[in-house]
């Protein structure tokens, strides 16, 4: 055989990725594996699969026709391994998926809940991921689809807003503002302030904002985790300004949430594959969760 099974992982990995950098992390194996693997390939087929230009790879008309057998191959595999746990643990349909860690604190467990309720018996495998995570997940087939509160840029993967959130503000209980009805931004002058990292997109428009409002002092702390900035609000350590869908008052009992006067684009994204539809049991899993939040949002 002059396509081995590894030669094919390796070349569907710098397919999907792009470069041998980005294969060599989805195969957790070092760049030079990669490179030199995909040397032997093109040596052993008598084809040549990439253009080499600038330090980047552009696949041949060729290389796109084998990857899509060498795909197919990849997808029925995982077919069968999915019957296989299906076989295992007597159920009938499997769904795996990961979610940004936020999300894992309520949303997700609900969504859950409410499909076994609801739905004929499943399965699920799930776990939390950060966003440069989701990527070699969806292609390398660990997980069905992705819900991110961040938008996912990849050539190979669809990433579509599900529902909408909004920034809020998270206070210690008792703390003054949490009397208010409507929190403007200049009512959080001298406050001290938790705020997602300036290096983020959502940390750089919120300063920006704050600055507009004529609030120029500096975050007491700051974070790239939602999770992180309830549980220092918990503490009492200052105000958070964070996204909504990642904070519940039920599991931080110490804190209280307020709406703000500040309208920036927020929400959870489903993120899949480009290559292959959502199967049925996953996109009933997406729409629960879908009528979830539009539940909550109209209960405000």
């Amino acid at each position: 055989m002059k396509f081995k099974l590894r030669h094919m992982e390796v070349f569907r990995a710098v397919m999907l990725t792009g470069s041998t950098s980005g294969a060599a992390r989805m195969l957790f194996v070092s760049q030079p594996v990669v490179s030199r693997t995909l040397a032997h390939i093109e040596s052993s087929l008598g084809l040549p699969l990439f253009d080499r230009k600038g330090g980047t790879l552009r696949p041949t008309d060729n290389a796109r026709v084998i990857f899509r057998e060498v795909d197919d191959l990849y997808g029925a595999a995982a077919r069968i391994d999915g019957l296989v746990e299906n076989l295992k643990e007597h159920r009938q349909q499997r769904i795996s998926f990961s979610s940004s860690p936020a999300l894992g604190l309520r949303v997700v467990p609900k969504a859950i809940k409410r499909y076994l309720a609801t739905q004929a018996p499943a399965s699920f495998s799930y776990k939390t991921s950060l966003v440069k995570e989701m990527p070699a997940d969806l292609l390398g087939k660990v997980v069905d689809f992705s819900l991110s509160i961040w938008p996912v840029d990849h050539p190979n993967l669809r990433c579509t807003p599900v529902f909408d959130g909004r920034i809020c503000l998270a206070v210690p209980k008792g703390h003054p503002l949490s009397r208010q009805a409507m929190i403007k931004l200049e009512d959080l002058a001298g406050v001290p302030l938790i705020l997602y990292q300036q290096e983020m997109p959502m940390g750089a428009l919120i300063r920006e904002r704050l600055r507009a409002a004529g609030v120029e002092d500096g975050p007491l702390v700051e974070i790239n985790r939602s999770e992180q900035a309830c549980a220092l609000v918990h503490e009492g350590v200052g105000a958070a300004l964070v996204n909504e869908l990642c904070v519940d008052e039920e599991l931080w009992s110490g804190l209280t949430v307020r709406p703000v006067d500040l309208e920036l684009p927020v929400a959870v994204y489903l993120v899949t594959s480009a290559f292959e539809p959502l199967r049925p049991e996953c996109e009933v899993f997406v729409r629960l969760l879908v009528q979830q939040q539009a539940e909550a949002a109209s209960g405000r």
